[in-house]
C-alpha cells in the first residue's frame, strides 16, 4: 500500500515536470534533496517521530531546500505531510527518480562480487550489460566476501545470482529435502 501511494505522489510530480518541460530540472533538484537526507540519521527520526507535527516536519524541509528546489516540489512535501505521508517521502523520491531514469534509458546494476574486481573488469561488465539491455548503465559495485566466489548482479527488477554461495545454498536445500 506505501508503495503504491508513493508511486502516486511520484507520478504526480513526474508529469508536472514533464508539462513544465523541466525534468532535468526536478531530477537535479528530487537528487540534491534525496542525497541529503538519506543517510541523515537525524532528519529521518524526526521524519518518522509520531509526536512531532506535519507542520514542524514541513517547516524543518521548507527551510531546508526553499530557494534552493522548485516550489512544486515544496508543494509536494507540504501535500504528503498534510496527509501523513512523510514516512513515505524517501520513497517518493527514489520512485521519482526511477522514474525519471526510466524515461532518459538510464539504468542502475548493482555488482556484488566476493573479491575485488579490476577497473577494466567492472567496465567489460558495464558494456556487456549496455548491450544486452539497450540501455546506458550505472554501476554499483561492491564487495561481499561471504559469497566465497562469482559474481550477484541486480538491474531492473532481475538478479543474475553466479556466487558459490547461492550453489551452496541450493545443495544445502536439496539434501534436506531428500529422504532417505
Amino acid at each position: 500500500m506505501a508503495e503504491l501511494i508513493s508511486r502516486r505522489y511520484a507520478e504526480a510530480l513526474f508529469e508536472i515536470a514533464l508539462e513544465k518541460n523541466s525534468v532535468d530540472k526536478y531530477f537535479d533538484d528530487i537528487t540534491l534533496i534525496y542525497e541529503s537526507i538519506k543517510d541523515d540519521k537525524e532528519f529521518l527520526t524526526i521524519l518518522k517521530h509520531p509526536q512531532i507535527s506535519g507542520e514542524e516536519k514541513l517547516a524543518v524541509l521548507t527551510n531546508a531546500f526553499k530557494g534552493k528546489v522548485e516550489d512544486d516540489i515544496i508543494g509536494l512535501f507540504s501535500v504528503a505531510f498534510h496527509k501523513n505521508r512523510e514516512a513515505q517521502l524517501l520513497e517518493i523520491l527514489e520512485v521519482f527518480i526511477e522514474k525519471v531514469r526510466d524515461k532518459k534509458g538510464i539504468a542502475t546494476a548493482e555488482i556484488v562480487s566476493a573479491k575485488p574486481l579490476t577497473a577494466p573488469q567492472i567496465k567489460s561488465l558495464q558494456q556487456k550489460l549496455e548491450e544486452t539491455s539497450k540501455k546506458q548503465v550505472d554501476v554499483k559495485y561492491s564487495i561481499d566476501p561471504s559469497l566465497i566466489g562469482g559474481l550477484r548482479i541486480k538491474m531492473c527488477g532481475m538478479l543474475i545470482d553466479n556466487t558459490i554461495k547461492r550453489s551452496l545454498d541450493e545443495i544445502k536445500q536439496q539434501l534436506l529435502e531428500t529422504r532417505i
